[in-house]
């Protein structure tokens, strides 16, 4: 278990926000299965790179890779795996326990039909990898040469790529209120305490993404040294909007200050033109010096907010 600090709002405003929490929230874990694509090299082979080099086989380290991980199936297989991780990540808030993360219950059913999606998907670039598999095979025993192991290689990729989810349980079981009434508060109080870091971990994230869209947004905006404008591209603004909508939809509401700088924010770019900010750089400098103003107050915000520590749960 460690612990770190994170700005929080008051402590009342916390506890009834994680309360709120218990009640509409569920815990889910997302984890792979995949292919190693490296190995360490065995001890003689690394004392041998070593030697070559005249160098001391301790302070050496060496491996393989296995595969052309540039391999166009396989970097599909790769693609979705992020892209089912980022969906994880944006239909749920952090929790302080490894791998855990918090998804609202009634968002549960539309997270359920997009991860068959992405499970089928991987099943199916995984079918065309395995017809592929063999050539791949004799392409790094022709590269690797005497470092060609065929023991590091399973004998079929089925199964190998795999996506699962789940829903564990973070609440105390019923039983223990029978078996142990003292024990079983104490249990209680331990979750309320996780879901009271839950929001503050949801709290810094908002306010961490805010900060990095007004750097990424003011940078854009801001010509080069020599008055050349910069490119700028119409996601600059829509990510903002993506960004308030998920706060909408996700928000823990235990931060009223903070609420108040995301919609700001929003406001300031709802019904801009990219293309006449484009080309006005009155439009440019003001926006720019509107969304700095922005920041100064968040920096603020999280300055000098009180501190509270918050346990995560290896």
């Amino acid at each position: 278990m460690s612990t770190a600090e994170t700005t929080t709002t008051e402590t009342g405003t916390v506890q009834q926000a994680a309360s709120d929490l218990r009640q509409t929230m569920g815990a889910v874990k997302l984890s792979f299965s995949w292919l190693g694509t490296q190995r360490k090299l065995s001890d003689a082979q690394t004392k041998q790179a070593a030697d070559t080099f005249h160098a001391a086989t301790d302070l050496v380290t060496a491996s393989k890779r296995l595969i052309d991980t540039k391999n166009a199936t396989y970097r599909t297989l790769t693609t979705l795996k992020s892209q089912a991780a980022s969906y994880w990540r944006s239909m749920t808030l952090p929790y302080p326990q490894e791998g855990v993360r918090l998804i609202r219950q009634s968002d549960v059913g539309a997270f359920e039909d997009r991860m068959r999606e992405y499970k089928e998907q991987l099943a199916a670039a995984a079918a065309v990898l395995q017809l592929e598999y063999e050539t791949l095979k004799s392409a790094a025993r022709e590269k690797l040469g005497d470092l060609y192991n065929p023991t590091d290689y399973p004998e079929t990729l089925e199964g190998v790529f795999d996506i699962k989810w789940e829903y564990p349980s973070v609440e105390p079981p019923n039983y223990l209120m029978t078996f142990d009434p003292n024990l079983y508060a104490q249990e209680q109080r331990r979750v309320q305490s996780r879901f009271e870091a839950a929001v503050v971990m949801a709290e810094e994230a908002f306010a961490e993404r805010l900060q990095e869209l007004i750097a990424h947004l003011v940078e854009r905006l801001t010509d080069e040294p020599d008055g050349t404008k910069k490119s700028f591209r119409a996601s600059a603004i829509e990510n903002f909007k993506e960004f308030y909508e998920s706060f909408q939809h996700m928000n823990v509401r235990s931060n009223a200050e903070l609420e108040g700088l995301i919609r700001q924010a929003n406001n300031l770019v709802s019904g801009v033109d990219v293309g006449e900010l484009r080309k006005s750089n009155e439009l440019r400098q003001t926006l720019s010096q509107q969304m700095v103003e922005v920041k100064t107050a968040l920096d603020s915000m999280i300055t000098n907010a009180p501190r509270r520590r918050v346990l995560r749960m290896e």
